[in-house]
């Protein structure tokens, strides 16, 4: 399996993308919250949250509480959203990110559910559920998590930002460096490396949950190359629907130029 072909289409979406002219901003501020209700959701659902797509929008959207739920699944969500919101701050700032930014969003994304180990990495040893993979002790974590910040400063370089940003969620998943929320963690640092890099975010899909927790798997012991090309993918589907509003923009504007011409009759050149 070799994720070049599946890189090459996200570079050539991406050209595209750039090449057209920029969405209007109201069109952009749509995308970006329809982003912001999937990604919620997918993000959550993955680790198990019950609340359904159209759930995630009533909580998010109009604040209220779904009946026969949990208030940590509604947490969940609502700390995806203050997550995403603070992500897109930092994305425009020029400082690298570190490993304080991780503890930063794992802060965000764990408030109100873990309430002294949110924004600290683990004192404890865990276990990864159903995973052959032992976490390291957490005595090393602090170590392990400089030697990631100092990757993540680096920048990609000349590695292919869909591969850098793959990367850093495999590392940061194989530290397990919290006691929990690693998983949205891990999902939110590759879209701050997307981002960085001018991509799209990527929307990991919580109907290919057991292909995500196998590729992390084959990671492990095999390979990182089923992983690369599922956030590739994870990518492409944002990319996807950009391009979609990008068509339906030219398009209209394409339709409203032969309204206008109609309109002023034929150009006669008396």
């Amino acid at each position: 399996m070799n994720p070049e072909a599946t890189l090459a289409a996200v570079d050539q979406k991406q050209r595209a993308i750039a090449q057209a002219r920029p969405l209007p901003r109201a069109t952009l501020l749509s995308l970006e919250d329809d982003f912001t209700i999937r990604y919620a959701y997918n993000t959550t659902a993955i680790e198990g949250n019950t609340l359904t797509l159209s759930e995630t929008q009533v909580v998010l959207e109009d604040g209220i509480a779904i009946g026969g739920k949990t208030l940590r699944e509604h947490l969940e969500v609502l700390n995806i959203r203050d997550a995403l919101n603070w992500l897109r701050e930092v994305v425009q700032q020029t400082e690298p990110v570190t490993d304080r930014s991780i503890l930063a969003m794992h802060r965000i994304i764990m408030a109100g559910i873990l309430k002294e180990e949110a924004g600290f990495y683990r004192r404890q040893p865990v276990y990864i559920r159903g995973a052959s993979h032992l976490p390291p002790n957490w005595v090393k974590v602090p170590e392990l998590m400089e030697d990631l910040s100092s990757r993540l400063e680096a920048s990609p370089g000349g590695e292919h930002p869909v591969v850098f940003a793959a990367t850093a969620h495999l590392e940061l998943v194989r530290i397990h460096p919290f006691v929990d929320g690693n998983g949205r963690t891990a999902r939110l640092l590759t879209n701050l490396l997307l981002m960085r890099s001018g991509y799209p975010p990527a929307m990991y899909s919580v109907g290919e949950r057991a292909e995500y927790i196998d590729a992390i798997r084959e990671a492990d012991t095999v390979s990182h190359d089923r992983f690369i090309i599922l956030t590739a993918q994870a990518v492409e589907f944002m990319q996807d629907r950009y391009l979609t509003m990008i068509h339906q923009v030219e398009e209209g504007e394409s339709t409203l130029q032969k309204q206008q011409r109609k309109i002023e009759g034929p150009d006669l050149d008396l």
